[in-house]
């Protein structure tokens, strides 16, 4: 009984501590297109005209949510609002593969004690509102709820566009079997709502291209794909995205855990029923999120579901020790951090994305990333509220917008 509560006082307090950087964070974003969201929204709202927050394309129903608490609660609310949302997806992704474990807490706190899925999500963004609706579409898959499920798989998509690459896979791999028998049903009648629902909230960004797709501005589709900058990435040239790929692989597994991850992989694959659908999906997901974010290796934040569903493979598969082991391996990276690479970026002005040109292999120590968050004395929020224009103030010091109006 101690332990079990030991555990659930663990998670509270995680949760309490993402709810106070949430706060503590207001308008300063660690990413760099949390303004922009909140701008798709001022734009509608002032002139009814819609904006989407990454230039050519954008995602609906996070830049309304974000954009109308920001707009009357504040962006501090609005982080929090999102990180709450990211918590009940952590909930959501248990029940749907791993209710059949003895404690969800541990769980809670394999993945809080990951400091980059707990600090990226504390932003006012779309990628742990895509991340909530996915796992509530699982949830609800799971528990049978189809149409339930299909409405949330086609709101994931309209929160994060590249959802779809898990969508309609998952759809495939669960009605494998009626699909092998010719009934297609299900798969079909899925596949429909999905699409629907999806459309539906893509309708203001079809509509201001002219219900044409030259908002797709994806390698392999447009003649030119060698272009430096496409979707915030470098170019497509293995020296440019294998070295960042990598990297950002290692950084997201955790500086210390990743030692612990590639000892464990042997022993993943040996216990691991590739012929369990739930297997499969998740092995697919892990999959397909690596691929993509091969040719985007950008924001750490695009990999989230291939953190978290291998956590739940590794949460499925290996014993509680084993998993102790990561979470305390997780949590020293709170407090220690070592570099591999000095790393020589493009534009020293804090106000620019950073852009690496050039990197030399170097061990160095330094603060941990908790720590370093705390201690760090740089601050976006005069950068973003160069962008927000008669909200500027209000911005900047994460009250409400509506009072700068």
């Amino acid at each position: 009984m101690r332990k079990i509560e030991g555990k659930f006082f663990l998670t509270i307090i995680l949760f309490l501590f993402g709810i106070y950087i949430s706060y503590n964070r207001g308008s300063n974003f660690s990413d760099g297109d949390a303004y922009s969201v909140i701008n798709a929204y001022l734009s509608f709202f002032e002139g009814d005209i819609y904006k989407p927050s990454r230039g050519a394309y954008g995602h609906p129903i996070p830049e309304f949510l974000i954009g109308i608490i920001s707009y009357n609660f504040g962006t501090k609310i609005s982080n929090i609002f999102c990180f709450t949302l990211f918590f009940l997806s952590i909930i959501f992704f248990y029940k749907a593969f791993l209710k059949n474990k003895d404690n969800i807490f541990i769980f809670i706190i394999l993945v809080l004690s990951n400091s980059y899925l707990l600090l990226e999500n504390t932003n006012s963004i779309d990628y742990p509102i895509a991340l909530f609706f996915l796992s509530l579409a699982f949830y609800s898959l799971k528990t049978n709820k189809y149409y339930l499920s299909y409405i949330f798989f086609g709101m994931s998509i309209a929160c994060r566009a590249n959802f779809l690459t898990f969508v309609y896979p998952v759809l495939v791999i669960y009605f494998f079997l009626e699909i092998k028998e010719k009934k297609f049903k299900n798969f079909i009648l899925g596949c429909t709502v999905t699409t629907l629902v999806g459309l539906i909230f893509y309708y203001p960004l079809f509509n201001l291209h002219n219900y044409s797709l030259d908002f797709l501005d994806i390698p392999f589709i447009k003649e030119s794909d060698n272009r430096v900058g496409w979707y915030g990435g470098p170019s497509l040239e293995f020296s440019s995205l294998f070295p960042r790929f990598i990297y950002k692989i290692y950084l997201i597994c955790g500086i210390f855990s990743i030692f612990l991850i590639l000892i464990y992989f042997n022993n993943l694959l040996k216990k691991v029923n590739f012929k369990n659908n739930d297997n499969i999906i998740l092995s697919l997901i892990i999959f397909i999120n690596l691929f993509v974010f091969y040719f985007m290796p950008t924001k750490i934040l695009i990999i989230n579901p291939f953190i978290i569903t291998l956590y739940i493979i590794i949460f499925k598969h290996l014993d509680k020790k084993k998993i102790y082991f990561l979470i305390i391996f997780n949590f020293s990276q709170w407090f220690v951090f070592y570099n591999i690479a000095d790393i020589k970026y493009k534009k020293q002005d804090i106000c620019y994305a950073k852009e690496a040109i050039d990197y030399t292999f170097r061990l160095s120590v330094k603060k941990g990333t908790i720590i370093e968050y705390f201690t760090n004395t740089k601050d976006m929020r005069e950068c973003y509220g160069s962008h927000m224009g008669v909200y500027n103030e209000s911005f900047i010091e994460g009250k409400p917008l509506k009072l700068s109006r």
